[in-house]
């Protein structure tokens, strides 16, 4: 993702945050995005398509309606400003900023973890545990993510820190020095 992109999500995420907190609706617009969330994840096309310029406005505008129905007033207008400012393929990455925040304030640090297989629940609460003391948190949650193209080894983004030690990383940094 783009640096860009990633401040841009940043500010939308806090926006809506701070905007469910005047509201006190925190709780609420939190487990609406959960929803929203998961049928982003389940259909991800459904960015694309309202992104995509082949396609009449007024198509686009029928399908977030649809989608608008199930909502709060908050999120409703949310996905509106989302779509109106193109912005409709990073939403996930918008809630996952939400997110942020809301644990944040909760003392609860999420941390996004990709390896090439499962980690048994020793080594997961191992990671977590270590997570927490770095970053002083009060919690871990770890949001995992298998991806066996990193052959091993974990990638870690906590608190919008990356450490990769994947061997795919090394292997690459191994590479890099070889040719220097």
């Amino acid at each position: 993702m783009k640096a860009e992109n990633l401040v841009a999500d940043r500010r939308y995420g806090r926006v809506l945050y701070e905007t469910a907190k005047e509201e006190n609706k925190i709780e609420e617009i939190h487990d609406e995005l959960n929803t929203l969330k998961e049928v982003f994840e389940d259909v991800p096309e459904l960015g694309n398509i309202l992104s995509d310029d082949r396609l009449e406005p007024f198509e686009k505008v029928d399908i977030l309606h649809e989608l608008e129905k199930d909502f709060s007033d908050t999120v409703a207008k949310f996905l509106r400003v989302i779509y109106e400012y193109g912005r409709m393929n990073e939403l996930v990455e918008v809630i996952n900023e939400y997110e942020f925040f809301y644990y944040q304030d909760k003392g609860i640090l999420i941390a996004d973890v990709t390896t090439a297989v499962e980690i048994t629940s020793e080594q997961e609460n191992a990671l977590a545990e270590k997570i927490r003391v770095m970053t002083d948190s009060e919690k871990v949650i770890l949001r995992k993510k298998i991806d066996p193209s990193i052959l091993g080894g974990m990638i870690v983004n906590a608190n919008h820190r990356l450490i990769d030690n994947s061997v795919t990383s090394r292997l690459k940094e191994m590479h890099k020095e070889l040719l220097s």
